[in-house]
């Protein structure tokens, strides 16, 4: 249906400009950040050539090419960027960050000025289609002597929208994509979380000349604009080429990104659907591929994205025979137990929920709270707001606004306008793989509050580690298209959904809540006056009350896999598995010991080459019980390395297997 609304072209062009901005925290990162380099680079340095590229409506952009010999013809990977290309030149390639994929024996690196900004300034043109720039790069840089016509993208944040932009424009010589921590669509949640203004993002962009405060919170609440916006940038239809998304679980977005995944593997060209891959990593934006994220470290961490992303390039534009396409379909990091997981759909690692209800005493237990009129009150004044500490902050303005996860006992926890609610020392690990609602039963003597809640993993030590957070606006708690003032003294039901993640509470560590009526200024202070929003008027403070008896419980929901929903004192089995195959290495056949764990019945077992091409299948969940062994008859194949790999339940485990002649 097509909805009519004046100004709804000027709007719409200036959302999806406001989309594609590039936070100043990622260049920042991306161009400061040499210490976290692989010590696997293998480039060396390049000298940069200047050009200036030719556009379709005469207009021209200016680039910048990085190649150790420009006598020789390579595959090309373009970053398209509004961050000024020569920050490149400090000390390229390291001055791209630890994700960059640097490898100049194999590549050149073309570095373009959107139209616009720094050097490509004065071909500005406003609502031009950046992809029609992409697409004239991509074309202009396959006919040049040093390309061999192979091109493809690489770039965070709005470096890495405008390669979906570009890729939707269908270049004939560009081959792959890796847009890092962003997505395609512009969106009401870019800007409201839980109807609450995302002030400090927001004021950022302000503040970096891409858009205006006002222009935003002109349109607080989620209609039939924001609608036709998100539809105008919903294309994964147009999408054609293979791509490898990587973002990460600290970043402002990790559940668009799991969304545009999802939409891409179900929606895009029927020949890529099933070539498109994703990592999760335990990442900020601006920390994709470091091993420090706020307060805490993850050093198996810092090399997956950027050997990922080698690995997709030397495959699609070095074709390369690397098994690029046995890799997961999804690579994720679990922070707590700090390991690489993988699975064919993330959706499916969280198959149950565990949920702990809200007790007096500040507990958290698994167990419904007694009858009776157990509560607990706090004060929320917006004069005094409970202060933004960690978390998924953008401010690269402030150096105090440090984001990530940081210990939130002193500057958040101490204060009186909070409620805290723990779990008592966890006897065994908590897995938590998805999203996290709480559903709070609040009475207020307001007509409007807001409800902040933040994760934390709380160690034995002490330190309360913010893992992640979110908040809700009481007047949308029916729905973010429309406004349902409270009743003063009346319960309501107010629920807050934090973003996807996956998170390990080790044994001994406490799960804990922190709930307050504000996080600012991370997201917007509420008046509590149930006046219009965004506009000067009178603070009131607000006296919220949450229920904690069984007529009104409260709690929060974890998404969890179907193993840690179970009894605590019931043996998990553990999942499917490949054992060791004899002999080793194959000539003829050879028996493959596997183990069925509780999925069974979904396991499937099937041979790769190394160029992704199924050989054969040796089980099929279909066929029943999975048996102790499996035979592969390796007769027949050429001799070489090909790849095991079984599928239980979204779990994937691979082994190689060694044929010889």
């Amino acid at each position: 249906m097509r909805v009519r609304h004046n100004n709804t072209l000027v709007f719409r062009i200036f959302i999806c400009l406001a989309g594609v901005l590039i936070s100043l925290s990622t260049v920042e990162a991306q161009l400061t950040s040499p210490n976290e380099a692989s010590s696997r680079d293998v480039s060396v340095a390049a000298a940069w050539v200047p050009f200036s590229i030719p556009m379709r409506d005469g207009k021209a952009l200016a680039g910048d090419l990085y190649a150790t010999d420009t006598t020789v013809a390579k595959p090309v990977i373009l970053i398209q960027t509004p961050y000024n290309k020569n920050n490149y030149r400090l000390s390229f390639p390291r001055s791209a960050g630890p994700a960059f994929p640097s490898d100049t024996a194999k590549y050149h690196y073309v570095v373009v000025d959107w139209r616009g900004f720094y050097g490509s300034k004065d071909a500005d043109v406003k609502g031009y289609d950046r992809g029609l720039d992409g697409y004239d790069v991509v074309e202009w840089i396959a006919a040049q002597p040093w390309s061999n016509g192979r091109v493809g993208t690489w770039g965070p944040s709005a470096l890495g929208q405008i390669q979906f932009m570009t890729a939707r424009r269908h270049p004939p010589h560009l081959l792959c994509s890796v847009p890092l921590v962003k997505d395609y669509q512009s969106k009401y949640s870019d800007y409201y979380y839980g109807g609450d203004f995302r002030k400090e993002h927001v004021e950022t962009l302000e503040k970096l000349g891409f858009l205006t405060v006002q222009s935003i919170l002109s349109q607080p609440v989620y209609n039939n604009l924001w609608k036709v916006v998100e539809n105008t940038n919903d294309y994964p239809e147009d999408i054609a080429i293979p791509m490898l998304l990587i973002s990460g679980w600290f970043d402002h977005y990790p559940d668009d990104v799991l969304r545009a995944f999802a939409d891409l593997r179900a929606r895009s060209g029927a020949s890529v659907r099933d070539r498109h891959k994703l990592i999760m990593g335990p990442w900020l934006h601006s920390g994709v591929g470091a091993a420090e994220q706020g307060e805490l470290s993850y050093p198996n961490a810092t090399d997956e994205a950027r050997e990922a992303t080698l690995q997709f390039f030397g495959y699609m534009l070095c074709q390369e025979k690397n098994g690029y396409p046995l890799r997961p379909d999804v690579r994720y990091y679990q922070m707590g137990s700090n390991e690489w997981r993988s699975t064919s759909d993330w959706k499916s690692v969280a198959t149950a929920t565990r949920t702990f209800y809200l007790h007096d005493g500040d507990l958290l237990s698994p167990e419904l709270p007694l009858s009776g009129a157990a509560r607990k009150s706090f004060f929320s004044d917006p004069r005094d707001p409970s202060p933004s500490h960690g978390g998924a902050r953008f401010n690269p303005f402030d150096a105090t606004a440090v984001p990530g996860p940081l210990d939130l006992r002193s500057a958040v926890e101490s204060r009186s306008d909070v409620l805290r609610f723990s779990t008592p020392p966890l006897t065994e690990n908590l897995e938590i793989a998805g999203l996290v609602t709480v559903a709070l039963t609040l009475s207020s003597d307001r007509t409007d509050t807001d409800l902040s809640v933040r994760l934390c993993d709380v160690y034995p030590d002490g330190r309360s580690m913010i893992m992640a957070d979110g908040i809700a606006r009481a007047r949308f708690r029916n729905g973010l298209d429309r406004q349902e003032f409270l009743i003063p003294g009346q319960a309501a039901r107010v629920t807050v959904t934090l973003q996807n993640i996956a998170l390990t509470l080790l044994k001994d560590h406490r799960l804990r809540i922190v709930v307050g009526g504000a996080n600012f200024p991370r997201f917007d202070v509420n008046l509590n006056n149930g006046g219009a929003m965004y506009t000067a008027g009178d603070t009131l403070i607000a006296g919220n009350t949450i229920q904690l008896n069984s007529a009104f419980p409260s709690s929060i929901t974890l998404a969890v896999p179907a193993t840690s929903a179970a009894d605590a004192g019931a043996p998990a089995p553990g999942p499917a598995s490949i054992g060791q195959n004899y002999p080793n290495p194959i000539r003829g056949a050879t028996e493959i010991p596997v183990t069925g764990g509780s999925t069974a019945g979904s396991v499937s077992v099937r041979v790769h080459d190394m160029l992704g091409r199924m050989v054969t299948t040796l089980f099929d969940g279909s066929a029943g019980q999975l048996p102790p062994t499996l035979r592969f008859d390796a007769s027949g194949l050429a001799p070489g390395a090909y790849v095991c790999r079984l599928e239980s339940a979204g779990s994937i485990v691979t082994r190689v297997l060694t044929v010889l002649p």
